[in-house]
């Protein structure tokens, strides 16, 4: 029997995260949460650590607010105090971190699972935390090509128009403007990074979203091995939804091996490409991810070599509210 309590799935966004909290969801002991952004966002290193009775109740309903209406509709969280009071009976736990903890167990409890898994991409930034606060969590770390994560991100403001509907057009706006070959390169190339720490740590897994597709089941069978869990068959059958280059089909279950090498079938152009390679071709040689080859840069390139600064500022602005506490972010992504 697993001693395992909390499962971790993180990676850089686009990298197939969503895709393996879906995978394990479908094992009986194992119930997969929306995405919470409680690190980084919700808490960081610096937040207070000495909560009172009222702050208690509200970091508790947010995070039950997020997990039944999504992390784009947190307007109502009172509407969750009565559940939060009656989760925190009894108990006073001044620790966000601990409240988290009691979240997380409360709820896999509900959905009568004994395994809680978190699949917030950005995670990764914490792993130290992580793995020092939860001793019987594990983490699944995915890893993508980076172009491949380039031609996501591109078109991730589609996916609102691709069924995911419940998508604000806000966050469509923000997702288009966030894009720059340049930023997304070095945002992938933070997150490989930080993925290469943890090779030799027992209790992280890296997971290349290649592999997974290409070879399914030996894949998945490896890391039910490495979370002690039995292996069941039903865990390989998952929607193919939540691509931002196809329409959603609810009703087909498989793991799609046409979406490994996608770039190579166009939606990124030549400059793209070649300042995603400038930008990160240590990590990508690292994980052994083959290099196109160019001979000149591409001309398009000075293009957003210009707008690189202009498109900087404008993310920075988007996404302030998202940061928690800025420094530390900054400091965690790109230093």
């Amino acid at each position: 029997m697993t001693n395992v309590k909390q499962i971790f799935v993180v990676g850089s966004s686009r990298s197939g995260t969503t895709m393996m909290g879906r995978i394990l969801s479908n094992h009986s002991d194992i119930f997969t949460f929306k995405e919470l952004h409680f690190f980084g966002t919700i808490w960081s290193n610096n937040s207070n650590q000495d909560l009172n009775r009222q702050e208690q109740i509200d970091l508790l309903s947010r995070l039950l607010c997020i997990q039944e209406n999504g992390l784009f509709n947190q307007q109502n969280i009172s509407v969750f105090n009565e559940e939060a009071i009656s989760l925190l009976a009894h108990k006073n736990i001044c620790n966000p971190l601990s409240i988290y903890e009691l979240f997380l167990s409360a709820m896999s409890n509900e959905n009568k699972s004994t395994i809680s898994c978190e699949q917030t991409p950005k995670n990764m930034y914490y792993l130290n935390e992580i793995l020092a606060f939860f001793p019987q969590a594990k983490v699944i770390n995915m890893a993508r090509d980076q172009r491949d994560v380039l031609l996501s991100q591109k078109n991730k403001w589609k996916r609102r128009f691709l069924g995911a509907s419940k998508i604000p057009l806000s966050e469509a706006i923000r997702s288009y403007i966030n894009y720059h070959p340049i930023l997304t390169s070095k945002v992938w190339n933070s997150s490989l990074e930080h993925t290469a720490k943890y090779f030799d740590n027992e209790r992280v897994k890296i997971v290349k979203f290649e592999e997974l597709l290409a070879k399914s089941e030996s894949v998945v069978k490896d890391i039910c091995n490495f979370l002690a869990i039995e292996f069941h068959p039903q865990m390989l059958n998952v929607s193919v939804v939540g691509s931002s280059t196809e329409q959603d089909n609810k009703d087909s279950f498989l793991l799609d091996s046409s979406k490994i090498e996608k770039w190579k079938k166009g939606g990124l152009n030549s400059a793209e490409i070649y300042l995603s390679q400038l930008t990160s071709h240590k990590m990508m040689s690292k994980f052994s991810y083959h290099l196109e080859k160019f001979q000149l840069p591409p001309l398009l390139s000075i293009f957003y070599i210009i707008t690189f600064p202009v498109k900087l500022g404008l993310a920075f602005l988007l996404n302030i509210k998202r940061m928690g506490n800025m420094v530390e972010v900054i400091n965690k992504r790109f230093f």
